[in-house]
């Protein structure tokens, strides 16, 4: 039984496959592509572009209605010296009592690194939008992509470097605490 059941599914498989392959015969009666009507072309586009823009809008909001904060997040903890002031009025580090050395506390700090990162990826994300939308207008009208795309691709790749800054940030960070600590 088990035996006939995978021979069924073996030649339903082969008799599906047969059909739906087109032989060179089959394909010259397929029709050429047609472009759709340029209303409809402008529609998928317009609504494709304003709902992108408008899912940003909604992530923006929700995130206005919480404890999140931007500031916060283009932060990073820094290590830096503990400072009091003195009855004179002069600011000096606040000493560590049993080793006499500048008392050192980690407290969070804006980055620049971050800030670079993040304009980077809201421009990048626009001119990926703005791209995107005319791709699609071109496959709507011709129903190929354009040939420029690989140019466009390499274009936005190179915008990646707007992040090198927070990359090389991270990679010193991350080798840091493999170089020996100097007493």
């Amino acid at each position: 039984m088990k035996y006939q059941i995978g021979r069924n599914v073996k030649l339903a498989s082969l008799i599906s496959l047969l059909i739906v392959v087109p032989s060179p015969a089959w394909a010259q009666d397929v029709p050429k592509w047609a472009a759709p009507e340029p209303w409809f072309v402008y529609t998928v586009v317009i609504v494709l572009f304003i709902g992108s823009l408008l899912t940003l809008l909604l992530i923006r909001a929700a995130l206005s209605s919480s404890k999140w904060s931007l500031a916060d997040a283009l932060s990073e903890e820094a290590e830096v010296t503990s400072m009091e002031t003195d009855p004179a009025g002069g600011v000096k580090p606040r000493l560590d009592a049993s080793s006499g050395k500048p008392l050192m506390v980690t407290e969070m700090r804006s980055s620049t690194s971050r800030l670079i990162a993040f304009m980077g990826m809201i421009v990048i994300l626009l001119m990926f939008l703005g791209f995107g939308a005319f791709a699609l207008y071109s496959f709507g009208k011709t129903g190929d992509m354009p040939d420029s795309t690989d140019k466009i691709v390499n274009f936005l790749f190179a915008g990646l470097t707007l992040f090198a800054p927070y990359v090389v940030n991270k990679f010193s960070t991350a080798f840091e605490s493999l170089s020996p600590k100097k007493g």
